[in-house]
């Protein structure tokens, strides 16, 4: 039997996606005839597939892409539905009922070439002087953004915006660094600009940097010279599978719940070793090797961290052994201050995640649990199977990136929230132990909410935060009336609208900010009615009475605008229970058509006094006049 076909057959034998991502990371790239076993064992295993629409506009051939869109799908639970525009970089589909319109993609890739920019492209970039290369730069972006946006203005999807490398390297060889014509400068720099007005310009756009894939696999495994000349088709295997994966990563990360916290084992994961039996000077972990795999995995998921991702701890351990690695090891990258939250003891594994979900207010879903262990990655798979698991490699080498082709760990966009959820977090719990302190010494609930001397910002039409607005519809779960989503494109619009009302809070106190954390969105198309579209707040600062003033805050806005009823839904999910009786207790009575009324003139919105919280509407934009002409 030859080794190739040993090889498919112990791939075919794996039982969980992650199983056969791990084991294709790490053997050779497949060839076609294999692809499409691998492609159907993956489809076959739990959980079942869910769809996911991809449209493709490009200026190079696209449809040899497939099997490896396909297997990339696979592998992550997505049964991938491709839609490739006309050959050519065409408009035409950038128009209302064009086919990729029709098709309603979930992402739109566009395939761009350097030449598509700029016909001057097609020359060398370093015989043009700095002042000639700025101009064309400038122009290069007009025409770009000029296409993207053209496609923007449909429901197309996020827009994943690519542009493939050249095939040779810079004009000048290896003294292109030194000159001051320098192409790679020129072009990092470009890169650079493309990626910030997409981020400052553009909703639910996304710059996919190929030259990284070039980087990770070479320009040698980057291109096929035979399929680009006789075919237009760039992509050697290795480039066809790495694009492919990203792509559909994207499309993971889009599709699936969000993933907000990744759940740590620490032996043999963190260290190398175990604590209890080798001690503190045994373990693996330090500048040589194998400590130096878990030292590199550890300065990875920092990384993770920068991203928005919430670190915690899940180990079958002495607590006091855990602690003093963390606290005195000398090579010890992640401290006790990384961590939002620890389980460190003898219960099950699958018993302290459901602890840490509770202690966060998360929900399991959104959890990524890290084990090297066989029998702890099982159970939890068995016990809760809403819980994303990776276990962990044997072999110390392939520990430090082990997460990077978790697809839901991927971003589509990055907030001032994201970054600073740890210290959050870190906070929320120094508030538990006040409100412990202050339950123990006798003190009720609304003394201790008194002692956070908080102060409620409310924002009205703001389109500042339009990514973080559109990330909490996405992201939220658990407080939210309807689960209803939207993207940034979709969030403008309603900020836009004059018939809208986008409000949302932020909320700081005597420990800090947590930043925006609450959001509504009404609909004010009938006179004297508003219409409770979305309301939802963020988990992490329940128990403060923050969604009541929030609301009441609105209520006295729309109130003060003429509106005199306010109609909402409470549609019911399997997340969102804690939600059931919010409209009812705070005055919304239920009709024979099972919607939700509140009358503000038979119920008028309370006084501020009532609340433990300073509350700021912010008036740019003057809202309330605004509201005023609605109604």
């Amino acid at each position: 039997m030859s080794k190739r076909k040993l090889e498919l057959d112990k791939l075919l034998g794996l039982e969980t996606r992650d199983a056969l991502r791990r084991a294709l990371q790490h053997s050779a790239v497949p060839t076609l005839a294999q692809i499409q076993p691998i492609t159907e064992r993956a489809a076959s295993l739990e959980p079942a597939m869910e769809e996911f629409r991809l449209g493709i506009v490009r200026s190079y051939t696209s449809d040899l892409l497939d099997p490896w869109l396909d297997l990339a799908g696979a592998l992550e639970g997505l049964d991938v539905k491709t839609y490739h525009a006309p050959y050519g970089l065409n408009l035409e589909e950038a128009r209302a009922g064009s086919n990729l319109v029709t098709h309603a993609p979930d992402i739109t890739l566009m395939l761009l070439r350097r030449e598509d920019l700029h016909p001057a492209l097609v020359r060398p970039v370093v015989e043009l002087t700095a002042g000639e290369q700025a101009a064309l730069s400038s122009q290069l972006l007009d025409r770009l953004f000029a296409i993207i946006n053209a496609f923007r203005t449909h429901r197309v999807g996020h827009l994943v915006v690519t542009i493939l490398p050249q095939q040779a390297g810079p004009a000048l060889g290896v003294y292109d660094p030194q000159s001051e014509r320098s192409e790679t400068t020129w072009w990092s720099a470009l890169k650079a600009e493309i990626g910030r007005r997409l981020h400052v310009a553009v909703e639910a756009a996304l710059f996919l940097d190929l030259d990284d894939v070039m980087a990770q696999v070479g320009r040698a495994g980057f291109f096929d010279p035979r399929l680009w000349y006789s075919a237009l088709f760039p992509f050697a295997p290795a480039a066809a599978r790495e694009v492919s994966r990203r792509v559909v990563g994207l499309g993971a990360a889009l599709k699936f719940p969000k993933a907000k916290v990744i759940a740590l084992d620490v032996d043999n994961t963190l260290w190398g070793g175990i604590v209890g039996e080798d001690g503190f000077d045994g373990i693996a972990l330090g500048h040589e090797y194998p400590g130096n795999a878990y030292l590199a995995f550890q300065r990875r998921l920092l990384d993770f961290q920068q991203r928005g991702f919430i670190l915690v701890l899940c180990s079958k351990n002495n607590s006091a052994d855990v602690e003093q690695v963390l606290n005195t090891h000398p090579h010890q990258v992640l401290k006790p201050e990384h961590f939002a939250a620890m389980r460190i003891n003898w219960d099950p594994k699958t018993d302290n995640l459901v602890a840490l979900a509770e202690e966060l207010n998360l929900g399991l879903d959104s959890f990524i649990f890290v084990d090297d262990s066989d029998y702890e990655c099982a159970l939890v798979r068995r016990e809760l199977p809403q819980v994303e698991v990776v276990q962990t490699p044997a072999r110390p080498v392939e520990v430090p990136y082990c997460l990077d082709q978790v697809s839901r760990l991927e971003l589509l966009s990055l907030t001032a929230e994201d970054l600073r959820k740890t210290e959050m977090y870190a906070q929320e719990r120094v508030r538990r132990e006040l409100r412990k302190n202050a339950k123990e010494s006798g003190g009720g609930l609304n003394s201790y909410l008194a002692s956070l001397e908080m102060v409620m910002t409310v924002g009205i039409d703001e389109p500042a935060p339009l990514k973080r607005l559109a990330q909490m519809t996405q992201k939220t779960n658990q407080f939210n009336l309807t689960t209803r989503r939207y993207d940034e494109q979709q969030m403008r619009r309603m900020i836009d609208a004059p018939n809208c009302m986008v409000a949302h809070f932020s909320l700081k106190d005597a420990f800090g900010d947590s930043g925006i954390v609450g959001l509504a969105l009404f609909d004010l198309s009938e006179p004297a009615v508003a219409e409770l579209d979305t309301f939802l707040m963020s988990c992490r600062v329940i128990g403060r009475k923050a969604e009541s003033a929030f609301l009441n805050a609105l209520l006295k806005l729309l109130a003060a605008a003429g509106v005199r009823e306010v109609l909402a839904d409470h549609l019911p999910t399997p997340k969102n229970g804690l939600v059931t009786n919010f409209l009812t207790d705070h005055g919304f009575s239920v009709g024979a058509d099972g919607r939700f009324r509140r009358n503000l003139n038979a119920t008028p919105p309370l006084p501020d006094s009532v609340y433990p919280i300073a509350i700021e509407v912010a008036t740019a934009g003057t809202p309330g006049i605004r509201i005023g002409e609605m109604v």
